[in-house]
């Protein structure tokens, strides 16, 4: 048990440099969790995580997260851990997996929560399509998935080689992500809307030169926005999207600043649905590239 643990601490290490991930935990005991047919048990805390793990082909998930969402049938039989942002920790130790995946974007928040409970963790960087794939390659490493990482991989480079193969750079893009409690926040080419924008080659107003927060968001003063001329405007929830859409077309409504827009005055205002639009990666961001050819080539 201890060469195996030793083991999976080298593999964990690994997956979080792959993954881009700094600061990020690596297990520091043995919980002793169940290892079924020699697999490393593991609870993940986010849809995403466990429909990467299915298309990993693997079996030991033990705990999966509280969602409205449908998971993957492999897992059907395993507990329910919580909520995505507020895991149940007292059932997570209950569970005693040999490792909790949990999104990089909530890594502030739950790591020392984990260290604390003594929970064996990992972030996987879902910032971006790009780190999801670091962190799928990790993973098959890590859970002896090679084969079927390097398949996901394979189809990651081969949709991209084909989706860009016949179009340029397109308009000037704005994304908005809106809340439904009346704000809104500028979405930077580190979000992961906004690297699902750079992937399908359009121009996103605030690049990755642009500094915002962790999540790659950030709030600019109405005159620095009006002078970035965005020919186009993208809109997409944080939560509670018919809440959020509903705030943001009053505001485009009401408030006299935007009609200095050509995007508002030609009606070039898109709302992107929370199904394929949201804070982390996740394996349908085909569709979601699919759902943005239209809108920034016409197509």
């Amino acid at each position: 048990m201890i060469k195996k643990f030793k083991k999976l601490i080298c593999a964990v290490l690994a997956l979080c440099v792959a993954a881009g991930a700094t600061g990020c935990t690596i297990p520091q005991q043995q919980t002793g969790g169940e290892i079924t047919g020699g697999e490393t048990s593991i609870a993940a805390t986010s849809v995403a995580i466990c429909e990467i793990l299915d298309a990993l082909e693997y079996d030991n998930v033990i705990g999966v997260p509280e969602t409205e969402h449908e998971l993957p049938e492999r897992y059907a039989n395993a507990t329910t851990i919580g909520a995505p942002m507020t895991p149940d920790y007292e059932i997570i130790k209950s569970l005693a997996p040999d490792l909790v995946l949990s999104p990089k974007t909530l890594e502030d928040s739950l790591s020392s929560q984990y260290s604390a409970a003594g929970i064996n963790s990992a972030f996987l960087d879902l910032s971006s399509v790009e780190g999801m794939y670091s962190a799928i390659t990790s993973l098959g490493e890590l859970l002896d998935r090679q084969e079927q990482a390097q398949a996901l991989v394979d189809d990651y480079n081969n949709y991209i080689e084909q989706y860009t193969s016949n179009v340029d750079e397109g308009e000037k893009i704005m994304i908005l992500m809106a809340f439904p409690d009346g704000f809104y926040l500028i979405a930077t080419e580190n979000s992961y809307v906004g690297n699902l924008v750079k992937l399908a080659v359009g121009k996103n107003v605030y690049d990755s030169s642009t500094s915002g927060d962790e999540n790659g968001f950030v709030n600019i003063n109405p005159e620095d926005m009006v002078q970035r001329a965005p020919d186009k405007i993208l809109v997409f929830a944080h939560y509670s999207e018919e809440s959020a859409f509903e705030y943001m077309k009053q505001e485009f409504a009401d408030n006299d600043a935007w009609q200095y827009y050509d995007a508002v005055k030609n009606g070039e205002i898109y709302y992107l649905p929370s199904e394929y639009f949201g804070m982390s990666a996740s394996l349908d961001w085909t569709d979601a590239l699919d759902y943005l050819k239209p809108i920034l080539y016409g197509e």
